[in-house]
């Protein structure tokens, strides 16, 4: 009876919000006066934009389209330093889901102008029963059918309301985040799926404690707009898409993918295998998806085989910091994406290539590979259409011009955070269209005079937090700084006055050549981070306070331009001299490379067991084996055959290998999801099997080039092999590898050891597959 009075009271105060004329809107702080005025129909525009979102919006920037099919509004500026982020969250290029939600806080609260086209549930703390209970009473005070905008967020709901949610036929945008939807039963079947709700466009589902949904969850609805980010999901089933081919938007990032437990787990193995599952054909109904989050979301490494289903209407993809092993060709499928993050995925660098985004050489815009451990830039080749380069946080050392050769619409470049030293050659003559430089903390320590014509050629630029030396460049390029605020925040502009003047004039004119900064404008100027270092007393000093340089008005920078005329003798001079260098040091090359030739391979074969060894040292000797007697010569072997293969070629072991091998020939083989041993870590299975077996059988496939634990018992059995003076390796190739897809390891064994392929067309070059096979481990276990 209590509870009954307690949410009849509830109804009541519900009602009151909805019909008193003043609304306090305590979630931005914002009075407003309602008065009977029709319903502004842009204020049920699923982008969100004009009418009173212009007023309201959820404190968050807004990165939809103005219009359906526009471009979205994401900001794109070098020097932007993101906000609003969480703690230790990477910046990623989309953003998150608050600037796509405008009209819904981050608490769940509706920021429409009120009315009857808006009911706000949010927050109340109510459970499945008093939400059926309230909403039952509100219906009684307002028609449900006239409600486009419907918040039920931040309560403490298990089950998806759907009973209830059938009496909002016409809701278009619906939030549920911030509930607890754990789990899915067949003993609640009402609350497995959505119900028929034909006009809901725009669903928020953030925050629900989801470790899945029903397979037949979107069957009622068709929506534009999907936010699954910031729940627990570690797996969809493979048809949960195919009732929303209207999709634009998906957003599925900042998934909590740890499983229970995991975090007492100190085995450092575990977190190459921890991630979503997704089936290779998940994106595939999405035939007009537009934009894809995956930000922050681990995927397991047979779930990357599914972005290759993203079908071709998608331009905008964050990759950003999900696991990523390599850049391969089935990521670009699409040949539309325009707006790329794949930052924060290390090792990603290691796969790069001349021809990696080839695929993308006509749609690609705006490309950011922050935090990637990139090294060189020699696959910007083919992005002759990018715009905007966020290159930040990486090993960049040196630059060259042959790198921005190809860029001719670039007008924006993030460089900061590497480690970039002075350059004495004009690296952006083919990038007219760049406006934009960021050089903040390198390691730049001179300015040189191509580095300040390259300067030239920008509208803005930052170069704080270098140690650069105090020099006539130096001084004179920051000694006329005006100390007034430009139109751009925290910039100013550098002087008028020429740098760099020619000591001869033009033979016509008789007038110098000049270069001049004027319109260049540092973003980031503050006297902390532009001081210049003496590096003979130590100190770091001011240098708009040092003297003036005292050196010639032909010489304001020390070092000149010269006429085109005599830089080309001057070139001609020394390019005679470098061909004779080049020459000689080339024949010396030859020479060394012939004999060289034959024992390169074994020289990184050598360094890399090295490597290995360094690794497996880490680990207690006694914990990782299980059984030490495949260590001893004379020992028996509990098994033949040690054969490591991926998940995805599990059926072609189970249903052509074995019967031949156990069933034929009484070859003993040890699989790893039949003969590891219940109790103990995957890494000493893998070591204890390895040593117990008389040889070892790689089935190499391209999911095999993709699974960690694959190439780490491929490593691991080079060192066994190595440290027990055995030989017994065997390779079987499923299929032809692209040379470039095959790693150094491979690549080795390839070269050095007789592997056998599989036949997939004859059956009697099958026939003669399995007669060497068996002729090869019949000879091992003799």
């Amino acid at each position: 009876m209590e509870i009954f009075v307690y949410y009849r009271d509830l109804t009541v105060l519900v009602f009151c919000l909805l019909v008193l004329p003043t609304v306090y809107r305590r979630s931005r702080s914002v009075v407003v006066t309602a008065t009977d005025v029709p319903v502004d129909p842009t204020d049920c525009d699923l982008l969100g934009c004009g009418g009173s979102y212009a007023c309201y919006g959820n404190g968050w920037s807004n990165y939809l389209p103005h219009r359906p099919g526009e471009r979205y509004n994401i900001p794109l500026s070098p020097f932007h330093v993101g906000t609003n982020l969480q703690p230790g969250q990477p910046e990623c290029l989309l953003g998150n889901a608050n600037n796509y939600l405008p009209w819904v806080t981050e608490e769940g609260r509706l920021t429409v102008r009120p009315g009857r086209h808006a009911l706000d549930l949010s927050n109340l703390r109510l459970n499945d029963q008093g939400l059926t209970s309230l909403v039952q009473g509100v219906s009684a005070l307002v028609p449900l059918e006239k409600v486009q905008h419907l918040s039920m967020a931040s309560n403490m709901l298990t089950l998806i309301p759907s009973p209830t949610l059938k009496k909002f036929q016409n809701v278009r945008l619906l939030s549920l985040s911030g509930n607890y939807f754990t789990e899915f039963t067949d003993e609640w079947p009402a609350h497995n799926q959505l119900p028929l709700l034909s006009e809901l466009r725009v669903l928020d589902m953030r925050n629900c404690s989801l470790r899945t949904l029903p397979e037949d969850f979107f069957r009622n609805v068709n929506l534009q707009y999907l936010f699954l980010s910031y729940n627990h999901i570690t797996t969809l089933p493979a048809e949960i898409f195919y009732p929303l081919r209207g999709l634009l938007h998906l957003d599925l990032s900042n998934m909590d993918t740890r499983r229970t437990g995991e975090e007492r787990i100190e085995n450092p193995f575990m977190k190459l295998i921890a991630g979503v599952d997704l089936h290779q054909d998940m994106f595939f109904p999405l035939i007009n998806l537009v934009f894809l989050d995956l930000s922050n979301t681990r995927l397991e490494y047979q779930a990357f085989i599914a972005l290759r289903s993203i079908q071709r209407r998608v331009k905008y993809v964050s990759y950003c910091n999900i696991g990523l092993p390599a850049i391969v060709d089935y990521l670009f499928l699409t040949k539309s994406i325009e707006m790329l993050d794949i930052s924060y995925n290390v090792g990603v660098a290691q796969s790069l290539h001349s021809a990696s985004f080839t695929l993308l050489a006509n749609s690609l815009e705006v490309l950011y590979f922050k935090d990637s451990m990139v090294q060189q830039l020699t696959w910007l080749a083919p992005l002759q259409k990018l715009r905007v380069l966020n290159l930040r946080g990486n090993i960049l050392r040196m630059l060259h011009r042959e790198s921005f050769a190809n860029l001719s619409n670039l007008e924006q470049l993030d460089l900061s955070y590497n480690y970039i030293s002075a350059w004495n050659q004009q690296i952006l003559t083919s990038t007219d269209a760049l406006q934009s430089v960021n050089l903040r903390n390198n390691s730049i320590v001179i300015l040189t005079t191509d580095m300040l014509y390259d300067f030239s050629r920008l509208s803005a630029m930052g170069l704080g937090g270098n140690t650069i030396q105090c020099s006539c460049n130096y001084v004179k390029f920051l000694r006329n700084i005006v100390h007034n605020r430009t139109d751009m925040p925290g910039a100013y502009t550098i002087s008028a006055e020429p740098l760099i003047v020619g000591k001869h004039g033009s033979p016509a004119t008789g007038a110098s050549t000049k270069l001049s900064l004027q319109h260049v404008q540092l973003f980031d100027y503050d006297e902390s981070e532009y001081l210049c270092m003496n590096f003979t007393s130590n100190q770091k000093l001011d240098p708009l306070e040092l003297q003036d340089c005292i050196v010639p008005d032909d010489e304001l920078i020390n070092a000149d331009l010269p006429e085109v005329q005599e830089r080309e003798q001057e070139h001609a001079k020394n390019h005679t001299l470098v061909y004779i260098l080049v020459s000689v040091a080339v024949s010396f090359l030859i020479v060394c490379g012939v004999g060289l030739f034959y024992y390169w391979f074994h020289i990184k074969y050598f360094f890399k067991i090295i490597k290995n060894s360094a690794v497996l040292s880490f680990f207690n000797d006694d914990k990782l084996y299980l059984d030490k007697s495949g260590l001893l010569k004379e020992a028996d072997f509990h098994y033949d055959v040690f054969v490591s293969y991926s998940n995805a070629d599990r059926t072609w072991v189970l249903d052509q290998l074995l019967p031949n091998m156990e069933g034929v020939s009484q070859i003993n083989l040890c699989l790893h999801e039949r003969d590891f041993e219940v109790g103990y870590g995957i890494l000493e299975n893998i070591i204890s099997c390895m040593d117990r077996s008389r040889c070892l059988m790689l089935i190499v496939s391209e999911s095999f080039l993709l699974s960690h634990w694959c190439q780490f018992e491929m490593h691991l059995a080079q060192h066994r092999l190595l440290e027990t003076r055995r030989d017994e390796l065997i390779l079987v190739l499923l299929e032809d590898l692209p040379r470039r897809k095959c790693p150094k390891t491979l690549s080795y064994l390839l070269k050095t050891k007789t592997y056998i392929k599989w036949p997939t067309k004859s059956v009697n070059e099958q026939v003669l597959f399995w007669k060497r096979l068996h002729k090869a481990l019949l000879a091992a276990k003799g």
